[in-house]
């Protein structure tokens, strides 16, 4: 098990390292060859201690010993010598000779990417305060350190997450006597965690010693049954020497492109487990002449592989991405063409977010078992909603978790048991294979299948909320004309308000051991309160619900209900006889998740939204100037209502009014009124051009700060004042400054209040050269669409929120 001092360590070698090697790869090579140099010379000093001889650092080697590097009488620069030429002596086939080959491989090419001395001894000493008792606790180090390393984007690898590996592995049991192959192993992830599966499976209780039940020479052959490629050389040393350090003496992780190379291909596996690279090099991949399938993509060409080189009764588990199971084009509907045919069985959709913060990548597993896939004409879809971590970028652990579930529908289909009777709070559907191979596209995508019922014949019963609500102990209530407007208790009433006022006697409170529901006796509305609170006396009843029911879930479900309007009457009695979907508790467990991870993206874009508001950083090199001398200040005209109401007129005509209208936010966009150029002339009225700021002038209209720009040439109305860009002051550069200035600055004391032009004009303003105005917009312009498209985010994920609550209440089309 990590420790917390080896964790703190590993990240405080990370962070001396950042700033000289900023890749996470580079770090992560670097503390594993300090770490593995440091275990070898431990390895030599705790042989002499038994009175033997060192193996290591002996012959050419020893003046590179790692206690050779520490001492204060080194200086930085001797240190960075001597830590760079070990580096490179351990690696060299003539000085290194004498080890094994695994510690020359790990070391081969090696070298130190900078010359700092003060880094490296800070480093150094960083790495010498480790202390492992052996290799294991060594290993538990270097997983934690593979974890931060993350991904290798440039190749399209992102590091697989070690629960989703596991599960893989836990559906596709791995014996001792199969061959196993990740033919794009990376640090050799799926390897590690098929080898630890066989030694559990074959451990006898209580005993402390994994795998005590393989005798010596299934160990050897065990550890002969598995092999790993890659195609870089840094990948396969972190592979090898994770094998190493869980008692591989000498890993079979090989440099291979399995794409372009066919040295290997008559090589067959069992058990092969991979998440090959998603992406393709620009130009495609340029594959040898053996495939299957003829193509370019690196995905389609790695899972074709992966089909190939399975023996007659082989299994293998893929993670792909969706094109996959769902591009049209022709080599991506042939391979799934050949795979139905041949030999998968399953295909389980994965959360789109497993992959973060490194990518946001919707994938699937695909599981091939070509003896099940010989007796059997289905193939099993299956749909995982929630993985035990929530949907954001720092993927924190949640209770909602449908991986044990999963496996159990998994190996119910694997042991022939899987039936339309079984059930499962799960969505997955049994399909035929003539079924998918009538379709044009063979289309494999679990969404497009169909799969959504919580079982395959079965739908969601219902509950009165009457028969799932328990006895409430009510509190005091508090009357409306005591609240407080601060104190040491929330008061929650049936307002609209969340919180309606304080209070401070304990005597009062309502103490929340599980979270309830409130109900607004009048008002129908739900509030989730999970904190102790005083209760407002104004017809708010609480809900209790029983041991089936997550309260939270029962929140959203009965925000859907649409209980009849009685006016200021009674709907408790209303809302008792309605009945609820009840769902069994893992599967409201996944709802809530879902729900709420869709919502905390509404919320984050809310905060973003009300946060945002763009500025300008007014540098003081920039000349100051008056309104007045860059642009004109105009008022508008008086129009009278026979002239108003016309909306097919070439001139648009505006009114305060219209800058409330939707779109017209920024931008005026849309008109209610629009004028003849004839009706302006005989007004003696003006058209003002595009690009002119309009402004409310008179009365309370100030107060709302409305600052809005004409999109094309238009006029207004005598409560509207306007200013007109000269070509020295871009239009978007003033509207933003005049964003953060409050119009009523420029508002007389009058009852109404209004302003004059002169004061506009009076008004001084930071005039940047054109070409930074021209800047400083560009840079707004960019800004405005990202904002746009946090803005979109909102009707998106709620749309997503009531598809959710549809698929409960059996209403989703």
């Amino acid at each position: 098990m990590l420790t917390s001092e080896t964790k703190r360590r590993l990240d405080a070698c990370r962070n001396l390292l950042v700033g000289k090697l900023p890749l996470p790869t580079d770090q992560v090579e670097l503390i594993t060859l300090a770490l593995i140099y440091k275990f070898m010379d431990d390895l030599d000093e705790e042989s002499v201690a038994m009175g033997g001889k060192r193996s290591f650092f002996t012959g050419p080697l020893a003046p590179y010993r790692w206690r050779a590097l520490l001492p204060q009488t080194v200086s930085g620069d001797e240190r960075v010598a001597l830590f760079s030429e070990g580096v490179e002596a351990i690696g060299n086939a003539k000085t290194g000779a004498h080890l094994p080959e695994l510690f020359r491989d790990i070391f081969r090419n090696a070298f130190l990417k900078f010359r700092d001395g003060r880094i490296l001894t800070l480093f150094l000493n960083e790495v010498n305060g480790f202390a492992y008792s052996h290799s294991e606790e060594l290993g538990n180090a270097f997983e934690y350190l593979l974890q931060c390393m993350g991904t290798q984007g440039e190749n399209g690898q992102f590091r697989t997450p070690r629960h989703i590996i596991d599960w893989i592995v836990a559906c596709l049991d791995p014996q001792p006597t199969d061959r196993i192959l990740d033919p794009a192993c990376g640090t050799g992830g799926f390897l590690v965690s098929a080898y630890r599966h066989i030694l559990q499976k074959h451990t006898s209780p209580g005993s402390k010693l994994p795998g005590d039940r393989l005798g010596h020479e299934q160990r050897q052959r065990l550890y002969a049954n598995f092999t790993g490629y890659d195609i870089t050389d840094l990948m396969v040393k972190l592979s090898k020497v994770n094998l190493f350090l869980h008692q591989f003496p000498s890993p079979a992780i090989h440099i291979y492109d399995s794409l372009s190379n066919d040295a290997r291909w008559s090589e067959k596996a069992d058990l092969i487990l991979a998440n090959p690279p998603f992406m393709t090099p620009k130009g495609g991949v340029t594959p040898h002449t053996k495939f299957r399938v003829p193509a370019k993509k690196a995905e389609v060409l790695f899972t074709d592989y992966i089909a190939e080189h399975l023996t007659p009764d082989g299994r293998a588990g893929i993670i792909v991405p969706n094109g996959i199971v769902a591009t049209t084009q022709n080599a991506y509907v042939s391979l799934r063409r050949f795979l139905v045919e041949d030999s998968l069985v399953a295909v389980v959709s994965l959360p789109a977010g497993v992959f973060k913060p490194y990518s946001g990548v919707k994938t699937s597993i695909l599981l091939l078992d070509k003896k099940l896939a010989r007796r059997t004409d289905k193939i099993l879809f299956l749909k995982i909603a929630a993985d035990g971590f929530d949907l954001g970028d720092q993927r924190r652990e949640i209770a909602a978790n449908d991986l044990p579930e999963a496996e159990r529908v998994m190996k119910a289909w694997f042991n022939g048991k899987l039936s339309s009777d079984f059930a499962s709070p799960l969505a997955w559907k049994l399909v035929e294979k003539r079924e998918l191979l009538a379709q044009h596209g063979c289309n494999l995508d679990v969404s497009e299948i169909g799969v959504g019922k919580a079982s395959e014949n079965g739908e969601m019963p219902f509950f009165k909320i009457s028969d799932l609500l328990q006895g409430v102990r009510m509190s005091n209530k508090v009357q409306k004309n005591q609240f407080l407007s601060a104190g040491r208790y929330p008061i929650v009433a049936q307002s609209e308000n969340f919180i309606a006022g304080y209070w401070n006697d304990d005597a009062d409170v309502f103490r929340v051991k599980t979270p309830l529901v409130l109900f607004g006796d009048h008002t129908r509305r739900f509030k989730y309160v999970d904190f102790d609170f005083v209760l407002g006396a104004d017809g708010v009843k609480v809900l209790q619900f029983d041991e089936r029911v997550l309260p939270r879930y029962a929140y959203f479900a009965l925000n859907t209900l649409k209980l009849r309007n009685l006016g200021y009457s009674r709907h408790y009695k209303e809302l008792l006889s309605h009945e609820i979907p009840l769902p069994p508790l893992e599967e409201q467990r996944r709802i809530v998740a879902e729900i709420e991870g869709y919502q905390q993206v509404i919320d984050g874009a809310r905060q973003i939204l009300a946060a945002y508001g763009p500025r300008i950083a007014v540098d003081p090199e920039w000349e100051t100037v008056t309104i007045g001398s860059v642009a004109r200040v105009v008022s508008g005209h008086a129009f009278s209502l026979d002239q108003q109401g016309k909306t097919d007129e070439e001139i648009p005509f505006y009114k305060v009014s219209d800058m409330n209208l939707p779109g017209n936010e920024s931008f005026m966009i849309s008109h209610n009124n629009a004028v003849s150029r004839k009706t302006l002339s005989l007004l003696k009225a003006k058209a003002h051009p595009a690009g002119t700021i309009i402004f409310p002038k008179v009365g309370a209209a100030i107060a709302t700060n409305k600052k809005r720009i004409l999109t094309r040439e238009a006029t207004f109305d005598n409560n509207v004042m306007g200013i007109v860009p000269s070509e020295k002051l871009m239009s978007r550069f003033l509207h933003t400054w005049l964003a953060g200035f409050d119009l009523s600055k420029w508002a007389s004391e009058s009852h109404p209040p209004s302003m004059r032009q002169g004061t506009v004009e009076d008004q001084e303003i930071p005039l940047p050269p054109l070409p930074e105005q021209r800047r400083i917009v560009a840079e707004l312009d960019a800004e405005a669409a990202e904002v746009a498209a946090v803005r979109a985010l909102i009707p998106r994920y709620e749309a997503k929120i009531q598809r959710v609550l549809a698929r409960v209440w059996g209403t989703a089309t």
